[in-house]
């Protein structure tokens, strides 16, 4: 069964454009809308949350239209959403027992402060305002008001943005846990690689509002089919991929054969894809070592190919500056840009 179905959606503001977007979510899943800044994440969550309206196409919830028909929409009381903002938006002059009754006022008070235990918040933190809780501690407080009214799908907005680093994992952990436990559709937006696989199982990867790729977070790192998202997920180095000879493809890197499609296309090189060779072994193309830092079994060496960083592995540590000769490992991988180009 599909949780959210989102059908054409459009949402244009002045330059800013989202769509025709479509995405079907699977009811319990975990999915990360990721993407850089500007990509239309924050505005797809808005507009499945009913938050914003879109100018085009619709948002299903189970098969009810969010957006179309004689009702214009479902009351937001039968949406059955949990909300987490990105840094809480939370009610200054409440406290935080407050902030639970308020979104579900049926609540006792033993019920609210087990929600907030939930989360790691103690009865002793239930009589303090936003102000005088930490900003891990706001965040599982946003966390349990989202909670509060027993939502089946929780959508999350950079929600470890206001976290310092050392408590990403463990918030991220108790948001997975407590998906898992309720068995929650959990919708998460981040521009972060770790924070997206710390919190989901499935990707949906954002540019220039449209989704150029969704699937399994394991198949998207192993496999990316755009050259946007090896570099976005997998730190892939892109370098242009122009038409040359015999039916080729020109690159810094050397000529590759041109795949099946229309470009532009990317030669795409993963961490690793290139290995040091013999100054006079063939194919291989001049580099220069930026930086070499130690790992287990060698060295991780960054060089400088055609204005371009490029990573491969070393079994001698590099100097910086130290002119180095390198190939590519295996076969040449070229993708198109963002979906509309080439496939491997």
């Amino acid at each position: 069964m599909t949780a959210i179905d989102v059908r054409e959606l459009v949402v244009a503001r002045g330059d800013f454009r989202l769509g025709p977007l479509s995405l079907a979510i699977a009811s319990g899943s975990r999915t990360a809308l990721i993407g850089p800044s500007g990509a239309g994440k924050t505005t797809l969550l808005r507009c499945i949350a009913g938050l914003d309206t879109p100018s085009g196409g619709d948002v299903a919830f189970d098969g009810a239209s969010l957006f179309v028909g004689a009702q214009g929409a479902i009351a937001p009381n039968r949406r059955g959403i949990g909300f987490v903002f990105q840094r809480g938006a939370l009610w200054p002059h409440m406290t935080a027992l407050e902030h639970l009754r308020f979104v579900a006022p049926d609540l006792s008070r033993e019920a609210a402060l087990a929600g907030l235990a939930r989360v790691g918040l103690d009865a002793a933190m239930a009589g303090r305002r936003p102000a005088a809780l930490s900003g891990g501690e706001g965040q599982r407080l946003a966390l349990a008001r989202a909670l509060a009214t027993g939502p089946r799908v929780l959508l999350l907005d950079e929600p470890l943005a206001s976290v310092d680093q050392d408590l990403r994992d463990e918030l991220a952990q108790l948001v997975r846990g407590l998906a898992e436990e309720d068995g929650l559709t959990l919708v998460v937006v981040t521009h972060e690689r770790e924070e997206a696989l710390a919190l989901a199982d499935e990707l949906a990867v954002l540019r220039g509002g449209r989704v150029i790729e969704h699937g399994p977070a394991l198949e998207l790192l192993q496999a990316p089919r755009t050259a946007h998202t090896a570099a976005f997920l997998s730190g892939a180095t892109c370098f242009a991929a122009v038409p040359g000879a015999n039916g080729s493809l020109q690159t810094p890197l050397g000529a590759v054969p041109r795949p099946v499609g229309e470009g532009p296309w990317s030669l795409v090189v993963l961490p690793d894809d290139l290995v040091a060779c013999e100054a006079d072994q063939e194919a291989c193309v001049s580099a220069r070592v930026l930086r070499c830092e130690p790992g287990l079994g060698g060295f991780r060496v960054y060089a400088y190919i055609a204005g371009r960083s490029v990573v491969f592995g070393s079994s001698a540590a590099r100097a910086v500056g130290e002119d180095v000769r390198l190939a590519l490992r295996a076969a040449p991988r070229v993708l198109g840009l963002d979906g509309e180009g080439a496939q491997r």
